[in-house]
């Protein structure tokens, strides 16, 4: 799967695509392609082969893919050197916003829409920062799955275990917020909340709305979404004008409804802090 990209280097640096074999089988990449994906026409173009002698990547792996893994080596740290795959030629990934796709000559494999705007967002600079994939098993097209690389490891962490990486959670109650505090202070430690969810019968739609401690509406995160049996929302503490919210306490109002006219709702709490 895709699970971090890099679309607008630093000066003297590449674009990025990781992958990572979450399966437990040996995949050789001479199967796979790397492209963008037409979102109308639902067709890949701009398709590039990832190798033609051959190459495995073993189960658990991290992978990048580029044109030049030695110069991402000279701007970022890395705990696995070995981790690169130097390719011919990469799709095109524009700054705005664009498509990665990974496929087999028959299956799509995993395919990504970005925005330039899913970057965390107080970074006034978001060149030379990836994006990350916060947890292997929910959707990828998930907006609240992805975020910033922390500032700590460089702003990107090529090859190895994603700074902004967090479980999904596991849980028996229909929603949980783990952690109950969190700091998004982009140190890669508890940066975002996670709103854990788990319902016995799927067909539900959600919306989740943040607010403050005094009722205001703080964030919108989710609108009329489609849920599956299980899964996970983040929040960053980015508010709706793109601004920080204030250290304090938060209520997180989870409501669900299905077309037989079932209606539930939820209020939690979570705490942002950070540095006085």
């Amino acid at each position: 799967m895709i699970n971090e990209i890099l679309f607008d280097p630093n000066v003297g640096g590449v674009d990025f695509v990781e992958i990572y074999n979450r399966s437990n089988k040996v995949i050789d990449l001479k199967t796979m392609n790397i492209s963008q994906y037409d979102t109308i026409n639902n067709v890949q173009t701009s398709i590039k082969t990832i190798t033609t002698d051959g190459y495995l990547i073993f189960p658990k792996d991290y992978l990048v893919l580029s044109t030049d893994g030695a110069a991402i080596k000279s701007q970022y740290n890395t705990s696995n050197p070995e981790g690169f795959l130097d390719v011919a030629s990469m799709p095109s990934m524009n700054i705005d916003g664009g498509t990665v796709c990974l496929a087999t000559t028959a299956n799509l494999i995993d395919n990504f829409k970005y925005y330039a705007d899913m970057h965390f967002g107080l970074l006034n600079i978001t060149k030379g920062i990836s994006l990350e994939r916060i947890h292997f098993d929910r959707p990828t097209q998930d907006r609240t799955n992805w975020h910033s690389a922390a500032e700590d490891v460089g702003f990107a962490t090529p090859a190895y275990k994603n700074s902004q990486y967090a479980d999904a959670g596991e849980t028996d109650n229909a929603i949980e917020i783990t952690p109950e505090i969190f700091s998004p202070d982009e140190d890669g430690n508890n940066d975002v909340v996670n709103i854990n969810y788990h319902f016995d019968t799927p067909g539900f739609t959600a919306n989740v709305t943040i607010y403050d401690s005094k009722g205001r509406v703080v964030k919108q995160l989710i609108r009329n979404e489609l849920l599956g049996i299980k899964g996970t929302f983040s929040w960053d503490g980015i508010n709706e004008d793109r601004e920080k919210a204030r250290i304090g306490i938060y209520i997180i109002f989870f409501e669900v409804f299905d077309l037989k006219g079932t209606v539930k709702h939820y209020k939690k709490t979570c705490v942002l802090g950070g540095k006085l």
